[in-house]
């Protein structure tokens, strides 16, 4: 009787644990499109024999004794590390694309055609130097090109707001994503505590840290504890952001930029809240990519960024009003006055892209362009033809030997060259990228045909077994109320 009865232990282990087994692959098949979901599968043992029986060791079964989530730490961190580098080119990729529409070059609207238009415009008041519309044409083309310069610097300057806010969203985005991860930390932390597997909220903690590693650099380290649980340490440049339980906050300290008198507003530095403010060590990641397109002023071998387009265009435009003011200055205009400023320039204050304009006095008297070197205005021509020299003059500019338009090619060139690097950067990286991801999917993910595979090993197991008690029970039956009734 007690091996029939040890009988039925067995059995009854064997239904229960193909019972626990099939739970895991329905746990598995309905969580087969979660994102960040791992596989889990179910670890069997031989449960302990029984010794000392006549007949040798006794088997008494099966156990379950754990169920682990398949997961790499070494995919995790490759993915992460390989993320901010792919995210961080992904935003400059998108701001310079961004860039290259402002500028909307080649176009009929770009810095080009409407400054070509401004000279043909002075090429046609040379031939009629005294007639006044002619002259109104000139200052019409030439606020064309005034205002093109100061469109493209607004929207240069709006482009470092919008960034800025950006960075102030992503460093309350960490400080969001910091809390959650010392949240799910503690919840970890105390449902192992009695050796349990917190696996579904291991694996929300993982889908944290990939939103994590796309908008900032951090380094994972997760330590054993002494009662069969862990710690888990992330950090940013080397300063702990999350301690398991606890997390620094970083904050933004606003102070004034390199463009804050063109309108930008005052620039956000990013610091840790509870360390003296100390300022974050941004090593890639969106915030990463952002803080190089805001700051990036191309000197000293450094990322060009928006200050460098936008420096670009206030040098354009003070090269370009100091010389053709100068030249204009030596002219006398249509009432026989000495020439004065063409483009306005401004006393207190250094020409910029943003106050780059016609000389108001200019635009309300036509008869003052100064297009003759003496004293006969109506026929002579010899000023606007030195006018028209300038777009010739290569000794316009500090940074570049080379004509006005070379100086707008140089621009344009300079972005051109900045975007295709973005592009490819971000194809390689993404690249990467993918190819880890997959390789962690293809370990980590379900395979619904696997499950399958499972599901119907684990049910064949769940009906062997009952099969065995049914026998059993059968065996017990015949045992109990049928031994002993033959020949009564």
């Amino acid at each position: 009787m007690r091996t029939t009865f040890g009988s039925f232990n067995i059995a009854t282990s064997g239904l229960f644990a193909s019972q626990r087994a099939l739970d895991i692959t329905s746990h598995n098949i309905s969580n087969a499109n979660t994102d960040g979901y791992s596989r889990q599968i179910t670890k069997q043992r031989a449960s302990m024999p029984i010794y000392g029986d006549p007949s040798g060791v006794v088997g008494t079964g099966v156990e379950t004794y754990d169920i682990i989530r398949i997961r790499s730490s070494y995919l995790d961190a490759k993915y992460w590390g390989q993320n901010k580098t792919y995210r961080e080119w992904n935003v400059k990729q998108a701001q310079l694309e961004s860039l290259e529409g402002v500028f909307n070059e080649p176009s009929d609207t770009g810095i080009r055609i409407v400054m070509d238009e401004f000279f043909t415009a002075l090429e046609e008041l040379s031939k009629l130097p005294g007639d006044s519309t002619c002259r109104v044409n000139v200052i019409e083309k030439a606020n064309m090109l005034t205002t093109t310069i100061n469109r493209n610097g607004h929207e240069l300057v709006n482009a470092i707001r919008d960034v800025n806010f950006s960075i102030k969203n992503k460093v309350s985005q960490i400080n969001s994503l910091s809390e959650q991860i010392a949240n799910l930390n503690k919840h970890i932390f105390n449902f192992e505590l009695g050796g349990n597997k917190a696996n579904d909220l291991r694996d929300q903690r993982n889908l944290l840290l990939d939103e994590l590693s796309s908008i900032v650099n951090i380094t994972v380290t997760e330590m054993p504890g002494p009662n069969g649980n862990s710690y888990m340490d992330v950090k940013i440049g080397g300063i702990t952001l999350i301690d398991h339980m606890n997390y620094n906050k970083m904050a933004t300290v606003d102070e004034p930029g390199e463009f804050t008198e063109l309108g930008s507003g005052k620039i956000s530095r990013i610091v840790w809240e509870g360390l003296d403010n100390q300022e974050v060590s941004i090593g890639g990641g969106e915030l990463r990519g952002l803080l190089d397109v805001r700051d990036g002023n191309g000197e000293n071998h450094s990322y060009r960024g928006i200050p460098y387009y936008l420096n670009k265009l206030n040098e354009f435009a003070k090269g370009f009003t100091k010389a053709f003011n100068a030249q204009h200055n030596k002219g006398i205009d249509l009432g026989g006055s000495q020439g004065q400023d063409f483009f306005y320039e401004p006393a207190a204050e250094e020409i910029n892209c943003i106050n780059f304009k016609v000389n108001s006095d200019i635009i309300a008297n036509p008869n003052t362009i100064a297009a003759s070197s003496q004293g006969d205005g109506e026929s002579n021509n010899e000023n606007v033809k030195l006018l028209i020299e300038l777009r010739e003059y290569k000794g316009m500019f500090t940074t570049l030997i080379g004509t006005p338009d070379d100086f707008v090619k140089s621009i344009l060139s300079a972005l051109a060259v900045d975007s295709n690097q973005a592009k490819r950067m971000t194809t390689n990286s993404q690249a990467l990228t993918d190819h880890t991801y997959n390789s962690r999917l293809s370990e980590s993910g379900v395979s619904l045909d696997e499950e399958m595979t499972n599901m119907v090993k684990f049910q064949q197991a769940y009906n062997t077994s009952a099969r065995m008690i049914t026998t059993l029970d059968a065996i017990l039956d015949t045992t109990v109320n049928r031994l002993g009734l033959v020949g009564r």
